[in-house]
C-alpha cells in the first residue's frame, strides 16, 4: 500500500528530470550568439584584445557568446548576410553600416586615461624632428606612408582633413604607400629615412616613445590642432573611437542585457585593461562622423563598391535574365517570321501558279465549250434545214417530170434551182463537219478529272455557301477527259441552277466501280423536272431555262455515247414517293473503247 501512494511521486519524479535533460539538450543545441569585431591586425591579436570583454558578458547573461575577429571586406559579407548579432567597430565603420544596413549603435568605448568618448582618436602626421611641415601645400612633396586606407584612427581621418583643404591623399603626397601592421612599423620608416612622413593614430608616438621604441626627440607631429582635453598630439579633429552596436534582426531583450553587462565594467576589471579601454558609455552625438563619412563618400576610393554591387546584384541578374529572354524571344519571332514569310510567298507563288493553271483550265474549257455549242447548234441548224431543202428538191423534180418537151426554158429554171438546193445541201454538211470536235482518247484516271471538275466549280460552289459530298474510287480507263470535264461540268451547273432557290442546297457525287463500268452518280435536290420535261431532256434545243438553248444535255448524251457509255434522269424517290430533286447516272465501260 505504502508503494502504491509514492508512484504517483515517482511517476511526477520522473517528468521532472525528463523535462529538465530536454531543456539541459536544447541548451546544449543553443547556437551562440555571433559578436564580428573589425580587425586590420592579425585576427588573433583581436581576439587577444576582445576576449575577455566577450567572455565577461557571456558570464553575465549565462549564455554562449562566440567572438569572430574579422577583416573589412568579410565584416561587410557578414554584416550583409545578416550571420552576426553585434559588433565592435571603429565609429566610422558603425556610421556607415548604420546608413547601408540599418544597425544601431548602443554603446561607446570610453578610452584609457580619458574621460571623454567624443574624443577619443584622431590622426597625427608624425615627421622627422628636422622637417619643416608649416602648412598642407608642404605635403605635396613628401612621400607619405600609412597602415591601410580604411584604418579610421590613421588615414581615414587624415583624408578627411585634406578633403577640407582641397587636396586628395592619392594626387597631392609626392607618394603614398600603405605597408600594413604594426603601426611601430611606419615610425622605423620615418626615423630610417625611407619615407619624409607617417599617417597614424593619436598616441601611437607617445607610447612608442613611452616603451623606449623610438628616440624621444627623433620625431614629432606636426600640424598640430588644439586639445586641451587630449593628451597626446593630434593633426586632425577628434572622434569617437570604437562603438557596440546590434544588427536588425537581433532581439532588443538580449540588447538591453548585453548593455547592463558592459556598462558594470570597471576600469581596474581584466576586460577593461586587456581591452585598453576604461569603460563603455552611452552612445554618443555620431553627426561628426557622419560628415566625416560624406565627406570621404565624395571620393571613389572609399565608396563601397562590394556593397553597392551585392546590392544592385540582384536586380542585375533578374535584367538581365529578362533582357536575355527578350532577345531569345526577337531572335524567335524573327526566325518565325522568316519561317512565316518564306512560307507564305511559297504558298503566294503556288497559288498564283494553280490560279494561272485553273485559269487556262477555264480558258480551254469555255473553248471547247462553244466548239461543242457550235458544232451541235451546226447539227441542229443543218437536220431542221436539211428536211425542208429535200423537200422542194422533190417537189422541184416532181414538177419537171410533169412539163411537156417544148417547156425547156421552164425546165432548165426548174433543174438549176434543184442545183441550188445540192449547192445548200454541201455548204451544210460542211459547216457541220468543221464544227465538230474529234475526240482525243488516252489513259486518265477518271477521279482526277472529277477532282479538277470540282476545283474549276469551287467559285461557283461558294457562292452558293455549299460544299459537295464527294464519295470517289480509283478508276482508270480510256477516254477524253476534256470532253468528259464538258459533261460533268454541265451537270454540276444544272444542279446549281436548278437548288438556286432551295434553303440549304445539297449535291453528292459519287464515282464507284461495278463490274466493268465506272458509275458516275450526280444527286441534288433542287426543283427536279416534270415527267414531260424528263422524257425529252436529252432532245436538242429543249430547255426550261429562259436564255438556254436546249444544247447541253444533247451535248452530253452524244460524249457519253461516244465513249459507249450511257447517261440516264430519274427524279429523287424515297419509299416510292417523289422527294425534291433529280439523280443523273452516267455508265462508262473500263476497258478500252
Amino acid at each position: 500500500m505504502m508503494i502504491a501512494k509514492l508512484r504517483p511521486l515517482a511517476t511526477i519524479g520522473c517528468l521532472i528530470l525528463s523535462s529538465f535533460h530536454a531543456c539541459y539538450s536544447y541548451a546544449q543545441q543553443v547556437e551562440p550568439i555571433r559578436v564580428g569585431v573589425l580587425a586590420f591586425t592579425h585576427p588573433d591579436n583581436v581576439a587577444k584584445r576582445w576576449q575577455p570583454t566577450i567572455d565577461r558578458i557571456a558570464v553575465d547573461l549565462n549564455k554562449p557568446f562566440e567572438l569572430i575577429a574579422l577583416t573589412p571586406s568579410e565584416l561587410d559579407s557578414k554584416v550583409a548576410q545578416g550571420k552576426l548579432d553585434f559588433l565592435i567597430t571603429n565609429a566610422l565603420t558603425g556610421v556607415s553600416y548604420k546608413k547601408d544596413y540599418g544597425t544601431t549603435s548602443l554603446l561607446t568605448l570610453v578610452p584609457q586615461g580619458n574621460n571623454q568618448p567624443t574624443q577619443a582618436v584622431g590622426s597625427a602626421l608624425v615627421t622627422r624632428s628636422e622637417q619643416q611641415v608649416n602648412s598642407f601645400s608642404d605635403l605635396k612633396s613628401l612621400r607619405a606612408v600609412s597602415t591601410d586606407k580604411q584604418a579610421f584612427g590613421g588615414f581615414q581621418i587624415f583624408a578627411g582633413e585634406m578633403a577640407h583643404n582641397d587636396l586628395n591623399p592619392f594626387n597631392d603626397f609626392k607618394a603614398l604607400s600603405f605597408v600594413g601592421f604594426p603601426q611601430q612599423k611606419l615610425l622605423s620608416l620615418v626615423a630610417n629615412g625611407k619615407a619624409d612622413i607617417a599617417i597614424l593614430p593619436t598616441c601611437v608616438l607617445e607610447n612608442a616613445v613611452k616603451k623606449g621604441d623610438i628616440a624621444a626627440n627623433s620625431l614629432k607631429v606636426v600640424l598640430t590642432k588644439a586639445a586641451p582635453t587630449f593628451h597626446c598630439k593630434t593633426s586632425s579633429e577628434l572622434y569617437p573611437y570604437y562603438s557596440f552596436s546590434k544588427l536588425g534582426k537581433t532581439d532588443h531583450r538580449l540588447a538591453t542585457d548585453v548593455i547592463r553587462s558592459l556598462l558594470t565594467i570597471e576600469p581596474t576589471e581584466p576586460a577593461a585593461v586587456i581591452g585598453r579601454y576604461d569603460s563603455w558609455s552611452a552612445t554618443v552625438n555620431d553627426s561628426h562622423v557622419f560628415k566625416l563619412l560624406k565627406q570621404l563618400q565624395q571620393w571613389p576610393f572609399v565608396t563601397n563598391w562590394t556593397t553597392i554591387f551585392r546590392s544592385a546584384l540582384p536586380w542585375a541578374v533578374v535584367i538581365a535574365i529578362f533582357l536575355l529572354l527578350g532577345y531569345i524571344h526577337h531572335l524567335r519571332v524573327k526566325r518565325l517570321v522568316v519561317l512565316r514569310t518564306r512560307d507564305l510567298q511559297s504558298e503566294i507563288q503556288q497559288h498564283t501558279q494553280t490560279q494561272r493553271a485553273l485559269l487556262e483550265q477555264t480558258k480551254q474549257f469555255y473553248k471547247a465549250q462553244r466548239v461543242l455549242l457550235t458544232g451541235e447548234m451546226a447539227s441542229g441548224i443543218a437536220h431542221e434545214l436539211n428536211q425542208p431543202l429535200a423537200g422542194i428538191r422533190y417537189l422541184t423534180q416532181g414538177c419537171i417530170y410533169r412539163l411537156s418537151d417544148e417547156q425547156t426554158e421552164l425546165k432548165e429554171a426548174m433543174n438549176k434551182a434543184i442545183q441550188q438546193v445540192d449547192r445548200a445541201q454541201s455548204t451544210i454538211k460542211r459547216f457541220r463537219h468543221f464544227c465538230q470536235q474529234p475526240s482525243v482518247m488516252s489513259e486518265c484516271y477518271l477521279n482526277q478529272v472529277l477532282e479538277d471538275t470540282l476545283s474549276l466549280m469551287a467559285a461557283e460552289f461558294m457562292r452558293m455557301q455549299l460544299t459537295p459530298e464527294f464519295k470517289c474510287e480509283t478508276v482508270e480507263l480510256t477516254a477524253d477527259p476534256s470532253l468528259l470535264q464538258q459533261v460533268f461540268v454541265n451537270i454540276i451547273r444544272n444542279a446549281l441552277d436548278a437548288m438556286s432557290q432551295c434553303p440549304a442546297p445539297n449535291l453528292s457525287i459519287s464515282l464507284s466501280k461495278q463490274a466493268q463500268h465506272a458509275v458516275i452518280v450526280f444527286k441534288d435536290n433542287g426543283t427536279g423536272l416534270s415527267e414531260t420535261a424528263l422524257e425529252r431532256l436529252f432532245f436538242p434545243f429543249e430547255t426550261s431555262k429562259e436564255n438556254g438553248l436546249g444544247l447541253g444535255m444533247i451535248i452530253c448524251k452524244r460524249i457519253i455515247e461516244e465513249h459507249s457509255g450511257e447517261i440516264v434522269a430519274a427524279n429523287n424517290h424515297v419509299d416510292g414517293s417523289r422527294v425534291p430533286g433529280l439523280t443523273i447516272t452516267i455508265t462508262l465501260p473500263i476497258k478500252e473503247s
